[in-house]
């Protein structure tokens, strides 16, 4: 799905897609009404570009911009368009006349999220005219064919699990990664931290990102179960409105369809966030789960592990203290002791 810089460029595909591109290879005049749908990351501007390929070696005019309302769009062209999620009305309304009129061939790649009343009218419209296809994260199979395709790693089993389970199988990330491991730092002694320089590349997506999205993020790193009344809360939304911001983060890209983040974009939140953004978070995170009496142990394990134990307040840390003390007594001393560093009672 995502173009491999280092060596020839290509697809990695599943059976799906690849009888889509095989056929539209096999007759590029053949009808053609696709909707594809996935998160950032997962491939639909690799695929339009490779369907552009196709349509441009059998000499077919490709379009890659949505027709304004009252433009006319020739039937002999082919129309491909990304990101229509972020189409107004107008040229939704485009788009559905070309798809009601059956006379045009057309691609239209979006994110599952956002979804105006047009749009998914379009989308239904795609579904129901012609073929949708749903962009998903790499199996392990294809993972370990994409790193194949990057001679300068090899293949080892140990190398492949290390990509997938940091990455979760998303393309984009599977390419940074890969990207990153196959420099001249990174390619002597055992591997057990992505390179910051890849953890650095999600400084953009990040950015991007509304305040209440990287809150999100911000949460979902600190680790431990998160209600949504809790985060709702925390976030200043009702349940709908939180259900928006998770829909939006993963759309993004960032957040799994089980509500967690992959390693490596953990990693990346608790790096790269703003410090007094994560401790403003990260804080209030865990007075909420004092407060509902839930268990904090959890969370403070969470932000030891990302280096992240100095944004818990000293209640906090003796709380998690209590909790280790019956289990893990010399982790429970250690608790007590930050606690006490922090400012809390001896």
């Amino acid at each position: 799905m995502i173009m491999n810089d280092l060596d020839a460029p290509g697809l990695t595909v599943d059976k799906g897609l690849q009888a889509l591109l095989d056929s539209v290879a096999q007759d590029p005049t053949g009808p053609l009404t696709v909707g594809v749908a996935g998160p950032a990351g997962h491939g639909k501007t690799a695929l339009l570009a490779e369907l552009e390929r196709v349509h441009q070696r059998a000499g077919i005019a490709v379009r890659t911009a949505a027709p304004t309302p009252d433009e006319p769009v020739d039937p002999d062209t082919v129309v491909l368009v990304d990101d229509a999620h972020l189409l107004d009305d107008a040229r939704i309304e485009a788009l559905l006349r070309l798809v009601a009129g059956r006379r045009h061939r057309l691609v239209v790649a979006h994110r599952p999220w956002p979804r105006s009343a047009a749009f998914s009218e379009l989308v239904d419209a795609l579904r129901r005219d012609g073929q949708a296809v749903l962009l998903t994260p790499f199996t392990r199979e294809q993972t370990a064919a994409y790193l194949a395709a990057t001679p300068q790693l090899g293949r080892p089993a140990d190398l492949v699990d290390f990509v997938h389970t940091q990455t979760a199988g998303v393309p984009r990330d599977v390419e940074r990664l890969a990207r990153g491991l196959a420099g001249p730092d990174s390619r002597t002694g055992a591997t057990v931290d992505p390179p910051r320089s890849v953890i650095l590349e999600f400084g953009p997506d990040l950015d991007v990102q509304p305040t209440e999205v990287r809150r999100l993020l911000l949460a979902v790193a600190a680790g431990g179960a998160l209600p949504v009344s809790m985060l709702g809360t925390l976030l200043g939304r009702d349940p709908a409105g939180v259900d928006e911001l998770i829909a939006t983060t993963r759309a993004a890209g960032l957040l799994g369809a089980d509500g967690r983040l992959a390693p490596i974009v953990r990693r990346a939140v608790a790096t790269l966030s703003p410090t007094t953004e994560r401790t403003a978070v990260w804080r209030r995170l865990t007075e909420l789960q004092l407060a509902r009496g839930g268990a904090v142990l959890p969370l403070v394990r969470s932000l030891l592990a990302v280096g992240a134990l100095g944004d818990c307040p000293p209640a906090t840390l003796a709380a998690a203290a209590d909790e280790a003390l019956a289990d893990e007594p010399a982790f429970a001393a250690e608790l007590f002791a930050a606690a006490t560093a922090a400012g809390g009672p001896p």
